[in-house]
């Protein structure tokens, strides 16, 4: 057993060969939008345990020292007492293995009060430990907790104030043998509330020998050449249309190699098809293999006057055996009329309205954009995250306002 699992958790100790594994953005006790009691939202509440539960079982069965959850282990801040069940009970895994466990709360974990969210329970019945940075008299203050001689420090979701707060655990730090995690990720859309630019995180490059974080559902290592700072992705589908891998890292310190694993999900099936006056639908079944309790993901393209009966091609990919089936239609050709409307999603003829509208291109917006900001937005306030809500409508707006000549 690693010399790591028996050392005091915080005492000053020579560094020792650590590995550990870190997830993140696992979202236990999600369920989709609509009835919660349709066999589509309890399979796809389900698939998030599974998911969760074969990191851990794969933790326990490589030897891992200790286990990082970097934000979002919850989907709500509000959670159901099923949930918070499970959820001892997969990490009672860890702990009877002696596995040490170092969590780090996200933005769907974040309670307006500090001492009352989940994750402090669970600190406090020994389950995790949480890492958050405390308010000082003077400054914020970054308590650490050590494990091989290696110093964790945990940021939270510091929003808007994630590059203030990188900067300032950065002017602490001395030597290499920290660990930083924090859940946010490197970016410059400023409709996703959270990110930091990648010149905020290069100020760490020299002082950790890994950084954790979180926040975006897509892996992704930074700088791609010779990468410091890691984000796993979600390991689980929270939004059935996201792409990109997906999974855990492992990361060994002696060798300095972090090591990616897809995650266990939900099978997913995406089909593209071209139509057009002269090619129907009738035959996408023939044409197609749908496998048993995959989610179906269908985009149909075309020129010319085509109609698609969306629900009723849904409803019969699902017959074939698919968990939940989704259409969208985009025309490629000419403007949308109202009929094309009728066969339209809500969320396709939003993005068709505002991509073809004068008064957002005469103040210099991008389509595409106030699109995916527009979308975001519906997710937090149907999510019932008013706070990340008023962040983006804030973000929107400033965005919208510095376009303006």
């Amino acid at each position: 057993m690693p010399a790591a699992r028996h050392q005091s958790w915080n005492s000053e100790s020579e560094l020792a060969d650590l590995r550990f594994l870190h997830c993140s953005d696992i979202h236990l006790g999600r369920r989709p939008i609509g009835s919660p009691n349709s066999p589509y939202s309890y399979t796809r509440y389900e698939d998030y345990f599974d998911a969760f539960e074969f990191v851990v079982d794969w933790a326990v069965a490589h030897n891992i020292d200790a286990f990082f959850i970097t934000g979002d282990l919850f989907d709500k801040r509000e959670i159901n007492p099923d949930t918070l069940a499970r959820t001892q009970n997969i990490l009672s895994r860890l702990k009877e293995s002696e596995i040490r466990v170092l969590a780090i709360e996200g933005n769907h974990d974040k309670s307006f009060n500090v001492n009352e969210s989940w994750l402090r329970f669970l600190h406090e019945t020994a389950y995790l430990e949480l890492l958050s940075p405390v308010q000082g008299d003077n400054d914020i203050l970054f308590p650490y907790v050590e494990i091989s001689g290696f110093k964790v420090y945990g940021l939270g979701y510091p929003g808007f104030l994630a590059e203030e707060m990188i900067s300032k655990v950065a002017s602490i730090l001395s030597g290499r043998n920290n660990i930083v995690l924090v859940h946010t990720a490197p970016g410059n859309d400023s409709f996703i509330p959270g990110l930091v630019t990648p010149e905020a995180l290069n100020i760490l490059r020299s002082k950790v020998i890994y950084a954790g974080g979180g926040h975006l559902h897509s892996q992704l290592a930074f700088p791609a050449d010779d990468p410091f700072f890691f984000v796993p992705g979600s390991l689980e589908y929270w939004d059935v249309w996201e792409n990109d891998r997906k999974g855990f890292y492992v990361f060994d310190t002696e060798k300095e190699s972090a090591d990616f694993h897809d995650s266990h999900r939900r099978e997913r099936q995406e089909f593209s098809v071209q139509v057009d006056e002269n090619e129907r639908l009738s035959d996408f079944i023939e044409n197609h293999e749908i496998h048993q309790g995959a989610i179906v993901l269908v985009t149909v393209s075309g020129r010319g006057d085509f109609n698609v009966d969306q629900g009723s091609l849904e409803r019969e990919i699902e017959s074939c055996g698919a968990l939940k089936a989704f259409v969208k239609v985009r025309r490629t050709d000419r403007d949308i009329t109202l009929d094309d409307y009728k066969s339209m999603s809500a969320r396709d003829i939003e993005r068709e309205v505002i991509m073809s509208s004068k008064e957002w291109k005469e103040i210099g917006a991008k389509g595409e954009e106030l699109v995916a900001a527009i979308d975001k937005m519906k997710h937090f306030q149907e999510e019932g995250r008013y706070d990340l809500f008023k962040d983006s409508v804030d973000s929107f707006l400033e965005r919208i306002i510095g376009d303006v000549p």
